[in-house]
């Protein structure tokens, strides 16, 4: 059951590519931003020579409209190359697992609560204990858990 309810929320490769494409903007020659064609992502693709990726543009535009699901890892490296040199400033660096990854909102509320200073050192206390170790501090949290009494430092 919840396999079916996690596909909602995953997204297809065609998905990732096209949100690429709508958020790497080209500045044209009269000095306007616009989204990037197929045809020359394909085309500076093939002639980026840190990568052995060649890629046309009706293939690209099959793996944007979902018709072909399963690019090469040359491929991928290639957009991935592409999509990273062309992101906006302060985006997240685009990889071939960026490309590939599954959406998973659990990650999204690890890198929440991790943000979390306290939390992070807890994580790493706990990550450096005997598997025993954590055993026992799970069972003292599930404890505290079960306790209903307010905190002393949130009241």
């Amino acid at each position: 059951m919840k396999a079916e309810g996690d596909q909602g929320q995953r997204r297809s490769l065609a998905e990732r590519l096209n949100t690429l494409f709508a958020v790497s903007r080209l500045i044209d020659t009269h000095g306007r931003q616009r989204e990037y064609s197929t045809a020359e992502v394909a085309k500076a693709v093939t002639a980026d020579t840190s990568h052995p990726a060649t890629l046309s543009r009706s293939y690209l535009a099959m793996l944007r409209n979902g018709s072909h699901t399963n690019p090469t890892l040359s491929v991928l490296e290639g957009l991935a190359k592409f999509f990273d040199d062309h992101r906006p400033s302060g985006t997240a660096p685009i990889t071939v697992q960026s490309l590939v990854a599954q959406d998973d909102p659990e990650d999204e509320l690890l890198r929440q609560r991790l943000a979390d200073h306290q939390v992070r050192a807890i994580a790493m206390r706990a990550g450096a204990m005997t598997p025993a170790m954590r055993k026992q501090l799970l069972m003292m949290i599930a404890v505290f858990d079960q306790d209903d009494t307010p905190d002393p430092d949130t009241g």
